[in-house]
């Protein structure tokens, strides 16, 4: 499916919520870019896991994410394009064995993409960074669905659609 698809589809299903809502980073917004409410759809939940697996360096042999915003696409990632499955808690778990991260526990070999589905502060992000902060592995950068803001970031970051490309095609 084309970009110029995927943002029909987003169109089709609505993912722009055009009236006040507050953010995860404690802004409040006049509109909200719900990329969760696609992961719904498999035709669309695949098609972003594809422009994602475009942006994947050949080097990278894991994908991280915490929270319902990257993990769908970490788990179809890790599946399409065989690479390892990274989910970081937002904090420790505090039963069973405990601990922040699930799935593979990255060493020192490992290179890591931090995948995610809208950027608008980096809040998630920095989560997921923070979750990682003990390993050893290199953290390559990060790929996000929808770039909404200006994140200042201490890794490099790479975006499907800008906001813009969302809201000035959605009705197209």
């Amino acid at each position: 499916m084309s970009k110029k698809k995927i943002i029909k589809r987003f169109g089709e299903i609505g993912i722009i919520y055009k009236e006040p809502v507050k953010l995860r980073s404690g802004l409040i917004s006049n509109f909200y870019c719900d990329i969760k409410k696609a992961f719904g759809y498999p035709d669309i939940l695949n098609a972003l896991a594809e422009e994602i697996g475009k942006k994947l360096p050949k080097s990278i042999t894991c994908v991280a994410a915490s929270g319902y915003g990257g993990l769908p696409l970490v788990a179809v990632i890790s599946l399409k394009f065989n690479k390892k499955f990274i989910a970081v808690r937002n904090s420790p778990k505090k039963h069973g064995k405990g601990g922040i991260i699930d799935g593979y526990i990255p060493t020192n070999k490992d290179s890591i993409i931090i995948i995610d589905d809208v950027l608008t502060t980096g809040s998630s992000i920095k989560t997921t960074l923070a979750g990682l902060k003990n390993i050893k592995a290199k953290i390559n950068g990060a790929i996000v669905v929808v770039k909404r803001g200006e994140a200042k970031l201490p890794i490099s970051y790479s975006y499907i659609f800008t906001i813009n490309e969302i809201i000035n095609n959605e009705s197209k």
